[in-house]
């Protein structure tokens, strides 16, 4: 049928192609418009720092409560100053490490020094030591240690060793050595013709990590 002219089909061809334009147009629209706003996914927000990475290191502490160590001179030690050669060998056990890796005993030497002029008296004065441990792990520490006296008696006395730890397991940390012996041992072998080969002491051991 045809009206005014036109035919039913061309009319609906037409249509077709006004909705055809129509979309495309709103679709660029739409594309356009979203484009300009912006519609990335918003980004994830950044993960929380975690609590190992922003806490302070802890404090950490090794203590070794029983042990001994035989310090050797050579030669003998007398009342009267000499040149002496000063070596040790001990041992700690009861080792108990608190928020560090840890230990259960070592062993401790120090190296032969020869000390100038050395007499019974000076076994008590202040001065240096490097003491060497190895411990059970197989792991070694040297310390730098000078020795000071804590208090004296007629029976024992006691001295303790104060410094660092200068290279190997728990570097940097501060420490505390103390060596307890029988004054009457020491005395009656520095005043016999024969002089004082050699005394065992009880030791002790302090570590103190700093972060």
């Amino acid at each position: 049928m045809h009206r005014y002219g036109v035919s039913t089909s061309n009319s609906k061809a037409d249509m077709r192609a006004r909705q055809s334009w129509l979309w495309l147009t709103t679709f660029f629209l739409v594309s356009s418009t979203l484009s300009a706003c912006g519609t990335d996914a918003p980004s994830m927000p950044s993960p929380e720092p975690s609590l190992e990475s922003s806490e302070a290191p802890l404090l950490g502490t090794v203590t070794c409560l029983l042990g001994t160590t035989t310090i050797s001179f050579s030669p003998p030690l007398t009342n009267t100053p000499q040149d002496t050669t000063v070596s040790g060998v001990g041992g700690l056990t009861n080792c108990i490490s608190l928020l560090t890796s840890p230990v259960t005993s070592g062993t401790t030497n120090f190296p032969a020094v020869l000390r100038p002029g050395l007499a019974c008296d000076d076994l008590l004065g202040i001065r240096g030591a490097t003491v060497n441990i190895v411990w059970n792990t197989g792991e070694t520490s040297q310390l730098s240690l000078t020795q000071v006296i804590i208090s004296g008696g007629s029976t024992v006395k006691e001295t303790a060793q104060i410094g660092t730890v200068v290279s190997g397991k728990y570097a940097g940390a501060t420490a505390v050595r103390t060596l307890t012996f029988v004054t009457a041992d020491l005395e009656n072998a520095c005043a016999s013709p024969e002089g004082l080969p050699q005394y065992t002491a009880l030791q002790t051991l302090a570590l103190t990590l700093i972060p």
